[in-house]
């Protein structure tokens, strides 16, 4: 990693004395020695002269110079106007079978918050019931110092003691170490398993300990360090958006898929390859695997696309790397464009859904044959999630619907870009219309807004959340037009890029275009328990920018 600050030397030049004293000289001796005492002198101010200029001229380091390279170069001052954020400097062993991690990282932490803290909470995500790992934590150093550490939250995150209150706007620099065991889950196509081994696959999102998110309260001394657990139904985890550098040294035949930009790759060993990544602002960084993935690259809007297969499914793969270059340039074309270098795209153990990470869609095993047909909606989807998740966070266990709700409604403005508007009209009816009407029948509608436990069954929540929000957007969009509807989503990312939105912050930008039957869609839709089964839209109105 960058050292955050780097220590300077400076050189002393002693200048020759001058002596005085001893016999007369002759004129032009003293002459000569004149001349050469004042040649000597501007030879001397001379060298000081031009090292001044060079000093003048030499620019500081540039301390996100390592991490330029994950970022297209439109987007590289992103990287200057940033603000504090924690970068982690990552360096990781895997053992060959798979079954175990052995890591250490040095962690830069600003406080960005309006309080002091008394000490730092990091997230054990693996520790999750849901995830099944095993994760252990062999110490902590806080500025070169050994500190004391305690397991919290059942074991899913350790507090770590500050011997100085950190004051909003200091900084600390923390190194750790860890271990972490591996879960392996049956080989089954059907198996849905975040994180471990499966079907000669390995997912490690979160492999690593990751900075909670310290959440300001309404009043001094009130914020809290955000310690939900989630559960399976939904997402789980909550970050800000940070910097990575991260070292894996992995088995030689293994084919990692990864979040970020590779720098290099080297032989580690005869039977091991270090591979190195360094990211742009990223909520966290993801390691996937496989030995027997094949690939294909494509460029698009200035960013490499990559999609990876298994063997026997090359043209599943291929038709998924065209999915996910379309959805690329449809969404930055409506929402802004995507700045990063990279995207990619892979099969995962997760049955026929799928789950976004920052810069990579994994889908799940089943969509490349037995759901061979919601391969294309599934990827546009979770690449729209890289607008809605990682570019723009939000808690995804308190307040899912913010990112799955547009997410979802992001397939429709794909098909109808791509196959028309019948085909998105007919997306709509089958996949949120009905199951929706089928919800009202059995009398389970309640309000989208809603964390991910409030909900009864995963079918009321997919409903709700994902079929139900669809719907409100596809209202609103109604109500906009479709030209104000997208300068709404530009201008909402333009305001929170690489921050965290709450629905008070996206209550706001409704509120700001001064349209009270777009509050009233909110009430009746995200806000309201039920809605009529065919929602009437209110009339649209002119076109305009």
């Amino acid at each position: 990693m960058t050292p955050i600050s780097a220590a300077h030397s400076q050189q002393k030049t002693d200048a020759p004395g001058n002596a005085a004293g001893g016999a007369p000289q002759p004129a032009v001796g003293r002459g000569r020695h004149v001349a050469a005492a004042v040649g000597l002198s501007l030879v001397l101010l001379t060298l000081l002269l031009l090292g001044a200029c060079v000093g003048r001229n030499v620019p500081p380091p540039d301390p996100m110079a390592r991490f330029r390279p994950a970022m297209k170069p439109a987007f590289q001052g992103d990287l200057d106007t940033l603000g504090p954020v924690p970068v982690y400097a990552i360096d990781v062993e895997v053992e060959p079978d798979n079954a175990e991690l052995r890591g250490s990282a040095r962690i830069h932490v600003p406080n960005a918050s309006k309080e002091p803290w008394t000490d730092l909470v990091f997230r054990l995500y693996p520790m999750l019931e849901q995830y099944g790992g095993y994760m252990q934590i062999q110490g902590v150093a806080v500025d070169g110092q050994p500190t004391t550490f305690i397991y919290i939250s059942d074991n899913n995150a350790i507090q770590i003691d500050l011997t100085e209150p950190l004051a909003p706007g200091d900084a600390v620099d923390l190194e750790i170490a860890w271990s972490l065991l591996i879960p392996t889950w049956p080989d089954v196509a059907t198996v849905y398993q975040l994180f471990g081994n499966s079907q000669d696959m390995t997912s490690l999102p979160l492999f690593y300990p990751s900075l909670a998110v310290f959440e300001d309260g309404p009043a001094p001394g009130t914020g809290a360090w955000w310690l939900e657990t989630g559960s399976v139904r939904g997402d789980a985890a909550f970050n800000v958006a940070s910097l990575f550098v991260v070292t894996a040294t992995l088995a030689a035949e293994q084919v990692p898929v990864t979040s970020g930009t590779l720098i290099t790759s080297s032989a580690a060993s005869p039977t091991q390859t270090r591979y190195v990544w360094v990211t742009g602002p990223s909520r966290e960084f993801v390691l996937h695997m496989s030995p027997r993935f094949q690939s294909a690259t494509q460029e698009a809007y200035g960013t490499r696309v990559t999609s990876y297969w298994m063997p026997g499914e090359e043209a599943a793969g291929r038709a998924a790397l065209k999915d996910a270059i379309g959805a690329l340039r449809i969404f930055s074309d409506r929402y802004g464009a995507y700045p990063f270098q990279d995207m990619r795209v892979a099969p995962a153990p997760i049955s026929f859904r799928g789950m976004e990470y920052p810069q990579v869609s994994l889908l799940g095993i089943q969509l490349y044959s037995t759901y061979r047909n919601n391969l294309e909606i599934l990827t546009a989807h979770e690449v729209a999630h890289q607008w809605w998740y990682q570019l723009v966070h939000n808690d995804p266990v308190n307040s899912p619907w913010l990112d799955e709700a547009i997410a979802e409604f992001s397939m429709k403005l794909y098909m109808d870009s791509l196959r028309g508007e019948d085909a998105a009209d007919f997306l709509l009816y089958q996949r949120w219309q009905i199951p929706v009407e089928g919800i009202q029948a059995d009398e389970l509608d309640v309000a989208i807004n809603q964390p991910v436990l409030n909900f009864a069954s995963g079918r009321q929540y997919e409903t709700i959340v994902y079929g139900k929000g669809a719907l409100f957007y596809d209202a609103m969009r109604d109500r906009l037009g479709d030209r104000r509807f997208n300068r709404f989503w530009q201008d909402f990312l333009a305001a929170h890029r690489y921050g965290i939105v709450t629905e008070q912050d996206w209550l706001a930008a409704i509120k700001a275009l001064d349209d009270p039957e777009l509050v009233r869609l909110y009430e009746r839709w995200v806000a309201g328990p039920r809605l009529s089964p065919t929602p009437a839209p209110s009339p649209t109105p002119e076109e305009g920018d």
